[in-house]
């Protein structure tokens, strides 16, 4: 039968196997990563309940969203949606107010980040047609957000643009690159800014390494050193031409994701490959991006004892759990539909966690349709 754990402050409780301390997180040995599940009301414990699927211990880990005590504080996560996870903590967008923040639920701590709406022209960049604004992905170069060294960077906008800010210091958004198209009057060019597939944080190199996307740009690779706030660097390296995948065919959709191996200090290129019409994802290509001379060039991934994770999540690797494979979450065009699994050495797929129908009718509880978010990677810490 599957255990329930109830975290409580800093502590972590399993029913009938007593007391024990969350593990911290180190730059080489991430701790086992939860699934993030959607919240849940729960009476009995005091209102709203976040749940995660613990893939290790296959146990499912409730966490009590406002702590003790017969007044629930307010904090800023009412109403808000999962835009990221990244070092133990994440990142939350309030659908009233489109105010963004970061939050660590097992200590309970939140950082509110600058307003989206200080990004330029935000009725431009930052709405569709439904008047809310649109952020796809926010993850964070380390764990201690709020010091002066770390970055948050985001995509936002219907075209996944670019922008960083430093965590409780920064005032406002600092968009990556042009944030608008130019026109030249005389030979009437239009130069579009660039949009952007994947992002990830090289920790060895201390630069956020960006893919573009575009019909107008060449695709390629950014990699954007961030440490001074008002002068980001950039070095561009030129992707071929030629694609080193095979070409997708008629029924599949491709969509591509970075993935840095803090372990080995490389830097991955994973092409995901979804059903059309099933919105499911069917298989991936793993390859390792190698700089030549300004050029990006590629070879394919040899055998590893690392799982890789994948999502809205900062994609990171462990060395300690399923070897040569890839955990994956939601995609972009998944359309609703639960695409959550894993993809093994072989290339067979299959389920990574308990049924979401289980947890709620073990828990009794009735879900929350405004907080209901697709389920994301956690790595808990108490950072």
């Amino acid at each position: 039968m599957m255990k329930m754990l109830l975290v409580v402050g800093a502590r972590l409780y399993g029913r009938g196997r007593g007391r024990r301390m969350m593990s911290t997180s180190t730059s080489t040995n991430p701790p086992n990563p939860w699934l993030m599940l959607p919240p849940t009301f729960d009476r009995r414990r005091g209102g709203m309940v976040y749940n995660f699927y613990s893939l290790a211990d296959q146990e499912v880990v409730l966490i009590n969203k406002y702590g003790p005590g017969a007044e629930p504080p307010e904090i800023p996560d009412d109403n808000a949606r999962v835009v990221g996870s990244s070092h133990g903590w994440l990142a939350l967008m309030n659908n009233r107010n489109n105010e963004l923040f970061l939050s660590n639920p097992i200590t309970r701590r939140h950082i509110r980040l600058p307003p989206i709406q200080s990004l330029p022209d935000p009725v431009l960049n930052l709405h569709h047609v439904s008047g809310k604004a649109t952020v796809s992905k926010l993850i964070l170069s380390a764990a201690s957000p709020g010091s002066e060294e770390c970055r948050a960077m985001v995509s936002y906008g219907q075209d996944d643009r670019l922008a960083f800010c430093c965590p409780g210091h920064s005032q406002e958004w600092v968009p990556i690159g042009k944030p608008y198209m130019d026109e030249e009057d005389k030979t009437f060019k239009l130069v579009y800014p660039k949009s952007y597939d994947d992002f990830v944080y090289s920790s060895k190199s201390n630069v956020f390494s960006c893919l573009t996307k575009s019909e107008f740009h060449a695709s390629g690779l950014e990699e954007w050193d961030l440490r001074d706030m008002d002068s980001p660097k950039l070095a561009w390296i030129q992707r071929q031409n030629n694609s080193p995948l095979r070409p997708i065919d008629d029924e599949h959709l491709k969509e591509k994701h970075l993935a840095y191996v803090e372990q080995t200090d490389k830097l991955l290129l994973v092409t995901r490959f979804i059903h059309k019409h099933q919105h499911k994802t069917h298989f991936f290509g793993t390859l390792e991006i190698i700089k030549h001379n300004g050029w990006k060039s590629y070879r394919k991934c040899p055998s590893s004892d690392l799982a890789l994770f994948l999502g809205t999540n900062h994609a990171f690797t462990i060395s300690h759990f399923n070897p040569n494979s890839i955990y994956f979450t939601h995609h972009k065009q998944h359309h609703h539909q639960p695409d959550v699994g894993i993809c093994h050495h072989d290339f067979t797929l299959s389920d990574c966690y308990y049924p979401l129908h289980r947890i709620i009718t073990n828990t009794n509880t009735n879900t929350d349709t405004n907080t209901v978010t697709a389920p994301i990677w956690f790595t808990p810490t108490l950072t």
